[in-house]
């Protein structure tokens, strides 16, 4: 079953969040329940959709809105999807990827963009299985000090 996440989700859904971000050079401990209420479910902007198994969240996915100037539309960017080591492999991340992809089309976008990490083959073979298209992109980001630096150029 796939729903909407509600603030009791958040111990759950952090700790699936910080599964998922536990890898070099990012900061899973900075992941809270209280930060997951307040930033993903608590805030408008936000998607989160949960994969429950027997009673019990064991998925999850995020989005926020996103244009595409190039196209001139709207859509969803899903920026997490995870699913427990032990209810992988029966459909609950397609499921998962289905329902963002009802959300997109609800809000009245025309488009469920992602990326997955290169070298992680089990997830692009993944995406691959579900009809995506690979996109010729690179991601780039300021955070940090490199944020503030370009901020204080402006």
């Amino acid at each position: 079953m796939i729903r909407r996440a509600v603030p009791d989700d958040a111990p759950a859904l952090a700790a699936m969040l910080r599964a998922l971000n536990d890898e070099p050079g990012l900061q899973p401990g900075l992941i809270t329940p209280d930060r997951v209420a307040r930033d993903l479910i608590g805030d408008a902007r936000c998607v989160v959709l949960v994969a429950c198994l027997d009673g019990h969240a064991a998925g999850l996915a995020t989005a926020h809105p996103s244009y595409d100037s190039g196209h001139s539309r709207w859509g969803l960017f899903l920026n997490d999807l995870y699913v427990v080591p032990e209810a992988r492999r029966h459909g609950m991340g397609r499921a998962l990827v289905a329902a963002m992809a009802a959300e997109a089309l609800a809000s009245g976008g025309s488009f469920l963009w992602w990326n997955a990490d290169e070298g992680d083959e089990t997830a692009l073979a993944f995406h691959r299985r579900l009809g995506a298209e690979t996109a010729l992109v690179t991601d780039f980001i300021l955070a940090g000090e490199s944020l503030a630096r370009m901020a204080r150029s402006a």
